[in-house]
């Protein structure tokens, strides 16, 4: 999970969260690039790493000379950004800087303006020691060029780089003493292979490095290095593959698997990817979707097991930075919980769920006041609900309403619209139900939880509804309920189904199982919730807290619901965006309305979403820390607006721990 982004998911504070969609390839999930640092430029490739669970991103200033410059971004689930841009005083290159970690120490390399290489070390956990710049000493003279890698290895740390000259490829074992300095060394020839760009080096064991590099006629090649015997395997190219830039590496996921990255040949900025574990040989590159286009060296960051970062200089010379997991949000209980052949419960496990899910678009409104009716006041997800399956929700709360004679996902306060002062219709039901139906179609183990609510009899009659869900996602996907309590059923009877309810008192329909929200009740479904409904952080904070603390014993069934929404004030919703002119409205009142909104700085539901869903990983963690949250009120759903790839990401790291084993 990421992010120093983070938190606006960060890393580093960027709102990755909410906003990105998937590309899968090789069972593995990309979020579309985001720019980091919208403020830097840079002609050079960038380096980006995780230092005891602080991100820091390097680069140069554009120019034939640079600055050296890196900024710390921050922790995975920080609820704030660093961003801390620092210059190194009088240090400049022509060449990509880089980081590399080694035990409880960071190093930052760079090639100086005279070719020789110099280092600063890390003096915290978020700073570096930038008084004291060191040169690396060479037993003989030679001038760096292009760039430089590193790899740690054992205690030492390995250097790959360039000559001063058409294509000589070098690299050496730098040893660093008890201060951290490190001892003078040989830089040596590589092998005798030869590239016109700087080479790649990645860890396969405690004794072997593998470098990878461009060869001729821009061939993607690779080859091992043991240090103990100091011996050389053959070079071995990398399919068919081709490349204008240094092709990287990086050890991922575990100790004998690698990961390739690089940029197509002449005339082709696409990445291309393979993975492999060190003894078997690469497949041919699969391509990153057009969004992913670089003429630079790639850098990849671990986060966690499940997720990395990939980080790249942009044609356009900003900086950009995108998450990847070695899994599919759109099969995530598959991979991770294995339904199919797991006899727990929902209680026994926690899933991201949607507030308002089908709140993506507005395609109508209603109400007494419905000229005051917009995105900003109404939408509540950034995602359809077919998007917001495959990015891994597997829990919707929907509210049912007829608009133009269409059945709608709606967003009002009372149960009929003509009732509420204003409300909107969202997507069509017949795309939530046929998503849901592609969806299951597709990924047989997946469950998925459905509720409805706010019913109005007079405007969407019930039987009309259920026989709409049936009809569209088919009997044979929708579960068939006998049993009384959802904690009675195991999960391999739940899989590849849909659970459907209905927050009636009536309703016992087998397809069609009762919810409540309640301290406790018969409904087949009870979540138990505290609702906060406030635009400040704190009274949310201290509203879910007590509510966990308070939480009695769960009957079978109760699912803890943690909801996560901060919203608009009442005195916001009606004013926010009404920057338009409403011939229903006097020009008086739309004039305060536009004057309060610039003022007091109204935000959109979006909006204060993004500000509070950054706090949610951080403090759920600070809450199983310090006993608020226990094995007894754990949470089973963690129900958000702007639902994406990043809550499904906590909740898998959830799933994972002691809490729910």
């Amino acid at each position: 999970m990421l992010l120093c982004m983070f938190k606006r998911y960060v890393v580093a504070g960027i709102v990755f969260m909410v906003v990105f969609f998937p590309a899968t390839g090789q069972n593995l999930s990309f979020t579309t690039p985001a720019v980091l640092l919208p403020e830097v430029k840079t002609d050079k490739a960038i380096d980006i790493t995780n230092f005891n669970g602080v991100y820091f991103v390097t680069w140069k200033d554009a120019g034939s000379m640079g600055d050296v410059k890196f900024s710390c971004l921050g922790k995975q689930y920080d609820t704030a950004a660093i961003n801390t841009t620092v210059t190194i005083a009088g240090q400049q290159t022509a060449y990509a800087p880089v980081f590399r970690v080694l035990d409880n120490r960071m190093y930052l390399f760079w090639i100086s303006k005279d070719g020789g290489l110099k280092y600063i070390i890390s003096n915290s956990e978020n700073t570096f020691d930038t008084t004291n710049v060191y040169d690396v000493h060479f037993s003989k003279p030679v001038k760096l060029s292009q760039g430089v890698t590193a790899a740690p290895l054992k205690n030492k740390i390995v250097i790959a780089t360039h000559a001063d000259s058409k294509d000589q490829l070098l690299y050496c074992l730098l040893q660093p003493g008890n201060d951290g300095r490190f001892a003078d060394t040989e830089l040596l020839p590589m092998n005798n292979q030869k590239s016109a760009e700087y080479p790649f080096v990645a860890t396969i064991s405690t004794e072997s490095v593998r470098f990878c590099w461009r060869g001729k006629d821009q061939w993607v090649y690779y080859s091992d290095y043991h240090t103990g015997n100091q011996q050389w395997t053959k070079a071995s190219a990398l399919g068919s593959s081709k490349t204008t830039a240094a092709p990287a590496i990086y050890q991922v996921w575990n100790a004998d698997r690698l990961f390739y990255i690089w940029n197509g040949g002449k005339n082709d900025s696409k990445l291309y990817y393979a993975s492999a574990k060190d003894d078997e040989k690469p497949a041919a590159g699969i391509a990153l979707p057009p969004s992913f286009t670089t003429n630079y060296p790639v850098a990849i960051c671990k986060v966690d097991d499940n997720n990395f970062l990939l980080s790249y200089t942009g044609t356009d010379n900003h900086l950009y930075l995108s998450k990847f997991s070695n899994y599919d949000p759109a099969s995530w209980m598959q991979q991770v919980i294995d339904p199919l052949k797991s006899k727990r419960t929902l209680q026994d496990i926690v899933i991201p769920g949607a507030h308002d899910a089908g709140m993506s678009v507005l395609n109508g409104v209603g109400g007494q006041q419905s000229g005051t009716i917009n995105s900003c006041n109404t939408l509540t997800q950034k995602l359809n609900i077919e998007q917001q399956l495959n990015a891994g929700i597997r829990m919707f709360d929907l509210r049912a309403g007829t608009y133009q004679k269409q059945l709608h996902a709606k967003h009002c306060a009372s149960d009929c619209m003509q009732d509420a002062i204003g409300g909107g219709y969202g997507e069509k039901l017949r795309d939530v139900a046929d998503g849901i139906r592609r969806f299951l179609q597709k990924n047989k183990q997946e469950i998925i939880l459905v509720t409805f609510s706010h019913f109005c009899e007079k405007e969407t009659p019930t039987a009309g509804l259920k026989d709409t869900l049936l009809t569209r996602i088919g009997k044979d996907l929708v579960f068939s309920n006998t049993a009384a309590a959802i904690g009675d059923v195991p999960l391999n009877q739940l899989a590849g189904k849909v659970i459907i309810t209905f927050e009636t008192t009536d309703n016992d329909d087998k397809y069609f199982g009762s919810c409540s929200i309640a301290s406790e009740s018969k409904a087949f479904v009870n979540f138990k919730r505290e609702y906060a409904a406030t635009n400040d952080i704190k009274l949310l904070l201290q509203k879910e807290k007590t509510f966990f603390t308070a939480a009695g014993q769960l009957r079978k069934n109760d699912l803890v619901r943690l909801d996560w929404q901060l919203t608009q004030s009442t005195d916001e919703a009606p004013m926010i965006c009404n920057d338009f002119q409403d011939e229903k409205i006097s020009p008086v009142v739309n004039g305060v309305m536009l004057l309060a909104n610039v003022v007091r700085k109204h935000k959109s539901i979006i909006d204060h979403s993004l500000d509070g869903n950054r706090y949610l990983p951080a403090t759920i963690d600070d809450w199983i820390k310090d006993g608020t949250i226990t094995k007894k009120n754990k949470p089973h759903i963690l129900y958000v607006d702007v639902a994406g790839a990043w809550i499904t990401d906590y909740c898998i790291d959830l799933n994972k721990t002691a809490l729910y084993q």
